[in-house]
């Protein structure tokens, strides 16, 4: 692995565990809902700017463009192990491999529960992104749930 992508992961790592503080901090404030609640809408909120990024990029919804831009640059630094599992002219099917911030909350020994918690927290950010871009993403399995793989189903 290069230094850079070593640098990528552990950003990601770090990430993840800011995660965990940040959540636990709010569950003391306002409790397991509303902390998890206004997590998520943060993160989607970021992630609905990188969607604005991304279709200024691509265009009008493609979702052929869409899969490109997905894998694009990543052979180097692709700390998620991006694949395209799937084209078809009403979705594409997009996989990641490997997850850092999974990586990070085992590590940290949060329970399975706790990870899928996280997860659901985290993962708010791709529906910002994809959804600021104009499409639909649905998971169609996680690794936060045991899966080998996180598959994100996008359509338009």
């Amino acid at each position: 692995m290069s230094s850079n992508l070593d640098a990528l992961i552990n950003e990601l790592k770090n990430r993840a565990l800011i995660y965990i503080h940040i959540y636990r901090e709010l569950l003391k404030e306002v409790g397991k809902d509303k902390a998890a609640q206004l997590l998520k809408s943060a993160l989607y909120a970021r992630g609905k700017e990188k969607g604005v990024l991304l279709a200024n990029k691509i265009g009008k919804p493609d979702l052929h463009k869409l899969a490109l831009a997905f894998i694009e640059g990543k052979s180097d630094m692709d700390a998620f192990g991006h694949e395209i599992v799937e084209e078809r002219p009403d979705f594409v099917l997009l996989r990641l491999n490997r997850c850092p911030l999974m990586e990070a909350w085992k590590d940290a020994a949060l329970s399975p529960d706790e990870r899928a918690l996280m997860c659901d927290i985290a993962y708010r950010v791709d529906f910002g992104k994809f959804e600021g871009a104009g499409y639909r993403l649905a998971f169609n399995c996680r690794i936060a749930d045991g899966a080998p793989s996180c598959d994100l189903k996008v359509a338009l």
